[in-house]
């Protein structure tokens, strides 16, 4: 019973020694390729399909539930989901054409300038498994000895190739590699139709080797095909633009409108055309161009309110190099309605019911404005802890209005990606926990939001105001209150009015990239204007501070710099990222501490996930709430890095192996919360540490994230018993936090 169980776990449960379970492959090299050999091993790893079965401490779940299921009746249903969509059918050394890939190997040696280039494999065999070894040698590998691009006395089209030759990616004294031959051969090709070759493509252009020498070195030239046609060779122009602006797949056009030498046809009269064309970059005269096309396509997609776009040009009947361009927009339904309901389970304990519905016009004012109204409401309990029972209850309503270009500010020059985005929000929520404290907020906004390019994005939040008030509190909780004055002054009522920006860019350049940065600056500040204005016109600020519609404001500085690496590994879709972050606020001025909601904290499903939300710091400081009030452990300064293995299970069932480490700190002594304050000599004593394991479904659509980690390191004990690895034996159960949440953490 025991054998049958373990082969079942292992998915062995079909296998036998004649028809082996495959559990995988390695690449061996006689010598090491002399250029690039990371990369060359990892595109010959690519080429063994399929892959092995994933294995998880010996085990592999996926095959065994597929192993387990009965052959569904249908090609639906649950059994259909567990056998086909969550568990993996076992891969057996029967399926890989092995002489198949052995011959892809030596060919994709050879198209990396390894001519000579050879392999074999051999099959190794172990009772009912069976794995595969290739065992490649490389060979020394032809290297460029000089390159050429276009002709100097040819026609335009030669001499514009000639032209690209200093941009040229190919550099000589690199190895001969096809693909990135072929790769610079699409990419001149394409700039040569951004300049109004408009027929021409990256099959009308040829790389000429020359291998004369007999040395292992060889001459390129990039040239136009012989029997590339005369057509191909002309540069082509923009003869008329049409633009639909709401096309119906029934109905006829009602009215045409000529705006700037573009005819606008309106079908449903939706659409005033003035906002449409800001984002149609070609007009009669000009000269074709692939990238202008591609980034009109793209920039009126960023509208959000046309399901499609479609650019598409038509040759004129009696002049071959005239183009007319149809760009045809169909939009999505103007009105929606949308709801959602949830049932969520926090990592503080509280668990709950929750609804959110709304609606949403994608046209208010005729300019593709979209105008949401949503509203929200949530009821929790505490389901365990010390406070169990305790009952917690949320609502709120929300407006805002997105308009696809900038009001009020200048726009900036040259934004082709996407439209600039100007957004008013506003909002009122209530948040209750019975019988400690209810709080209430109301807020208005002003932020801009556009993308430079593809790689960069710009957030500018103008204005912000926003009104916190506490306005419930019990007994209990104002003791709790009096007893630790600068928490009572975090949550006193108080206006926050500012302006924020956020700078965010990423190295990613192609889809294919393995390793790339994503990087952001973020910044915000409260009450400098108001400051500045009031010192001038009331004097001197009074001790208790300047206040406005008699209450005070908040007067304080945020930086919020956040760095993320991105790394693939291996073939098979698994990658390593990380994350650090350092925020830190300032208060100053017209006030003492940061308002509460402005605080940092650390613990929760996208932070310290070994955690409960919002529980660890600052610093080494011991909370002493009785049965704890479930006030937020919050400061002014954070950091955290995080690190997480990504991988396949089985199609969207995804994995996880991860580990957070950081803390939150005060910038200054508080009495009342003693050990919380920053020093460089004792931070990293007090930094909290975690480390779990991940499943994720994701079917591309939404995912759904489940967490179970442990502490290793807590900051809040005796400086020598800080790292708590016996706990987790006597007391797993109080230990492992499960976080449940959607969306990945970073």
């Amino acid at each position: 019973m025991a054998a049958m169980m373990l082969s079942s776990c292992t998915g062995l449960r079909y296998s036998t020694e004649e028809r082996p379970l495959y559990t995988g492959f390695t690449i061996a090299w006689t010598e090491e390729p002399a250029f690039d050999a990371k990369g060359a091993h990892l595109e010959l790893a690519e080429l063994v399909r399929p892959s092995a079965n994933n294995e998880i401490l010996g085990m592999r779940p996926m095959v065994a539930l597929h192993n387990s299921v009965k052959e569904p009746k249908k090609q639906k249903g649950l059994r259909f989901w567990l056998k086909y969509k969550v568990g993996a059918a076992p891969v057996y050394l029967e399926q890989l054409p092995l002489d198949d890939i052995n011959a892809a190997m030596m060919n994709r040696m050879r198209n990396r300038g390894y001519f000579d280039a050879a392999s074999r494999y051999e099959v190794v065999r172990s009772g009912r498994k069976a794995s595969a070894t290739f065992t490649v040698s490389p060979g020394a590998p032809h290297v460029i000895r000089s390159l050429r691009m276009g002709l100097t006395n040819g026609d335009a089209l030669d001499s514009a190739i000639f032209l690209m030759l200093a941009q040229c990616r190919i550099k000589v004294g690199e190895p001969y590699h096809l693909a990135r031959l072929t790769e610079e051969r699409a990419r001149v090709a394409d700039r040569l139709r951004d300049q109004g070759w408009y027929r021409l493509r990256a099959d009308d252009l040829v790389w000429a080797a020359d291998t004369a020498n007999g040395d292992k070195t060889l001459a390129l030239h990039l040239r136009v095909k012989s029997t590339t046609s005369a057509q191909k060779r002309r540069i082509h122009t923009i003869g008329s633009v049409t633009v639909h602006t709401d096309q119906d797949e029934v109905l006829p056009p009602t009215d045409t409108t000529r705006v700037e030498s573009v005819d606008m046809i309106s079908y449903l009269g939706m659409y005033r055309p003035e906002p449409l064309l800001r984002g149609v970059f070609v007009r009669p005269g000009d000269t074709s161009s692939l990238a202008r096309s591609n980034a009109m396509q793209r920039y009126l997609n960023s509208y959000g309110v046309f399901r499609n776009v479609l650019v598409a040009y038509a040759e004129d009947s009696l002049r071959d190099d005239v183009l007319h361009a149809r760009i045809a927009m169909i939009p999505l339904k103007q009105f929606s309605l949308f709801s959602e309901l949830n049932a969520v389970s926090k990592s503080n304990n509280f668990a709950g019911p929750g609804i959110r519905a709304g609606f949403v016009d994608r046209n208010l004012l005729g300019g593709a404005e979209q105008f949401t109204l949503d509203v929200n409401g949530r009821f929790e309990t505490q389901v365990a802890g010390a406070e169990k029972g305790t009952n917690a209850y949320e609502v709120g309503i929300k407006a805002g209005l997105a308009i696809p270009r900038m009001l009020l500010l200048p726009e900036p020059k040259g934004l082709r990606s996407s439209t600039p985005t100007t957004n008013f929000a506003a909002g009122y929520g209530l948040f209750r926990r019975i019988n400690l404290y209810g709080m209430r907020s109301a807020a208005i906004g002003l932020n801009y939001a556009w993308r430079r390019d593809r790689k960069v994005w710009h957030d500018l939040q103008l204005l912000e105001v926003s009104y916190n008030n506490l306005f419930y509190t019990t007994d209990d909780f104002n003791a709790f209150l009096d007893e630790n004055p600068t928490i009572r002054r975090s949550f006193e009522d108080q206006f926050v009015v500012g302006i924020g920006y956020t700078f965010t860019r990423s190295t990613k350049n192609h889809e294919n990239q393995r390793t790339w940065l994503v990087y952001s600056l973020g910044a915000d500040e409260s009450g400098n204007l108001l400051s500045a204005i009031f010192s001038g016109t009331r004097g001197v600020r009074p001790e208790e501070g300047y206040t406005l519609f008699d209450q005070r404001y908040s007067q304080y500085l945020r930086l919020r710099p956040e760095l993320r690496w991105y790394r693939s590994i291996g073939a098979r879709g698994s990658q390593l990222v990380t994350r650090l972050l350092t925020h830190t606020g300032i208060s100053y001025g017209n006030t003492e501490v940061l308002p509460y909601v402005k605080q940092f904290y650390a613990g929760g499903t996208n932070s310290l996930r070994g955690f409960r939300a919002r529980s660890v710091g600052p610093g080494s400081y011991i909370s002493e709430q009785e049965g704890n009030f479930l006030v937020d452990q919050v400061g002014d300064l954070k950091l955290e890095l995080n690190a997480e293995y990504r991988f396949t299970i089985s199609g969207f069932v995804k994995g996880a192996l991860f580990a957070d480490a950081g803390n939150i700190w005060l910038l200054n002594e508080d009495p009342s919360r003693p050990g919380g304050a920053f020093y460089w000599d004792t931070f990293v004593s007090e930094i909290a540490l975690d480390a779990g394991m991940g499943l994720r479904i994701d079917p591309q659509v939404i995912v759904i994230r489940l967490d179970l980690a442990a502490p290793l390191r807590r900051p809040d004990l005796p400086a020598g018993d800080r790292w708590v690895f016996n706990d987790l034996d006597a007391q797993w159960n109080r230990n492992l936090i499960l976080n449940i949440a959607i969306g990945y953490p970073f």
